[in-house]
């Protein structure tokens, strides 16, 4: 067995540990521990694989890029298991199946993330989606966790019952289940046949892949379902989810060369410009913080679908094409690292949903308001940020590649998206009468929010150590 299957194979004799010790004694420091030690060691183990040469099997692919992606999602999900416990244990609710449902969805996502056929990726999406259904409605005493639950367990049903009916078109043209079959059949199968099934196919799988990563016009749910659910699931929900979403849709893309179908391209270029608006213009209208959150993900996804436009690589102005990879890669990370900081936050400032709640956070809890400010700022893409150097990088690669009307759309999103990160920050340093007297934070706490600027500032300060490191993995 190749040793790119050990992670997938530690998270997996972790759930079955899990499993064993749940039944022997409930204990929420085990579950706890135990999570931690599988996720740790996976963690390990991938990024010592992103140096290792690329393989392909018949169901999963490995390559540097995939190696370096899973090692970012596990460190991600190393990080918001840190603050699992106590956040966890101020709940009414039994603990250890939570971290069950965590390693379950986080397999299926590390699945989905290596996979090339289209049986392996659907088999890796129902094992995370169903997760994310008992991770959503998890709070027993929470009515509206049990609403979200069953909204997105019907939602996610209809995505995934499209999605298949796409596959079965494409098998049904191409007589094969891989990625690649749509770019090795298609061809030959267009000139016999009358029916254009594989491009039927494609735009199916394309609209329950926009569900998944709430795009337009797949977006309707999101922010009851961000609202809904426990705050780590949403973490959750925005970061692994939409991360494995995305790779899978880049790789159909790259690998099955749906970029060569105009049709396609035309569909992703409008739900790009659209999402990218329609995201920002929804988060305008919010003043509770998970739905600006949740609005603001369908526009930066918006500006992520670009890179998609730019796989062909015919007009590129740069002699090096592996540039585009890079950038979405960068920006892919950039987004999440942000991301993650931001709910890692928001689980410190318990029972904050309005943004009315933040004023004046700045006097009271200077170190998180600091931390939070610096978060709106990288989400903004303002300069010494992450979140800048990542929007750096994707304007230069739409410029190589000359699209120049979806980057005017990008620019108009990006202005608008201004006003909203700006404005948590304007509330956060309001003077308010009881905002005089600092708030003091554990150790935890403190070492959390200084971790969090550290990354974000030290990353978009001197980005060279993470550009040569994706550079090295994607040429």
């Amino acid at each position: 067995m190749s040793n790119h299957y050990l992670p997938a194979g530690i998270l997996l004799s972790t759930i079955l540990i899990l499993l064993l010790s749940i039944a022997l004694k409930r204990s929420h420091i085990h579950a706890f521990l135990i999570t931690g030690v599988g996720l740790i060691g996976a963690c390990l183990v991938q990024v010592s694989l992103i140096e290792a040469p690329a393989t392909s099997e018949l169901l999963f692919i490995f390559t540097p890029v995939n190696a370096l992606v899973s090692a970012g999602l596990l460190v991600i999900l190393v990080f918001l298991w840190s603050q699992l416990y106590h956040w966890l244990d101020k709940s009414d609710n039994t603990n250890e199946e939570y971290y069950l449902l965590l390693l379950t969805a986080s397999l299926g996502a590390v699945s989905m993330i290596a996979s090339q056929h289209f049986a392996s990726f659907f088999l890796a999406l129902e094992l995370m989606s169903l997760s994310f259904v008992g991770l959503i409605a998890y709070s027993n005493n929470n009515p509206n966790s049990q609403e979200a639950g069953i909204k997105y367990l019907v939602l996610s049903a209809g995505a995934s019952a499209l999605i298949l009916m796409g596959i079965a078109l494409i098998y049904l043209q191409t007589g094969s289940l891989t990625f690649d079959a749509v770019s090795t059949n298609k061809l030959q199968h267009l000139a016999s046949s009358p029916l254009n099934l594989t491009t039927s196919g494609m735009i199916f799988i394309l609209t329950g892949l926009c569900f998944k990563l709430s795009l337009v016009p797949c977006h309707l749910w999101v922010a009851d379902i961000f609202e809904g659910a426990p705050l780590p699931t949403t973490a959750l929900l925005a970061i692994v989810s939409k991360l494995s979403a995305f790779i899978v849709l880049w790789r159909m893309f790259s690998y099955g060369e749906w970029q060569t179908d105009s049709t396609i391209l035309d569909v992703i270029a409008l739900v790009a410009v659209a999402s990218m608006l329609i995201g920002n213009l929804l988060a305008l209208q919010q003043d509770r913080l998970l739905r600006i959150l949740a609005f603001s993900s369908i526009s930066h996804f918006g500006y992520l679908l670009i890179m998609l436009l730019l796989l062909e690589g015919n007009a590129s102005l740069l002699n090096d094409i592996s540039f585009n990879l890079e950038a979405m890669v960068f920006y892919l990370l950039a987004y999440m690292i942000t991301l993650t900081g931001t709910f890692s936050v928001l689980m410190q400032l318990e029972n904050t949903t309005s943004i009315k709640q933040l004023s004046g956070l700045f006097w009271r809890q200077p170190l998180q308001a600091t931390c939070l400010s610096v978060l709106m700022l990288s989400l903004a893409g303002i300069p010494l940020t992450i979140g800048f150097m990542g929007k750096f990088y994707l304007v230069a690669a739409a410029i190589s590649g000359q699209l120049w009307w979806p980057m005017s759309f990008l620019v108009i999103a990006s202005v608008i998206g201004l006003y909203f990160y700006l404005r948590i920050i304007m509330i956060m340093l309001a003077k308010t009468e009881s905002a005089s007297v600092p708030c003091k934070l554990d150790i935890r706490e403190k070492v959390t929010s200084w971790v969090i600027i550290i990354t974000v500032i030290g990353v978009g300060t001197f980005p060279s150590v993470f550009a040569d490191m994706l550079e090295a993995v994607t040429h």
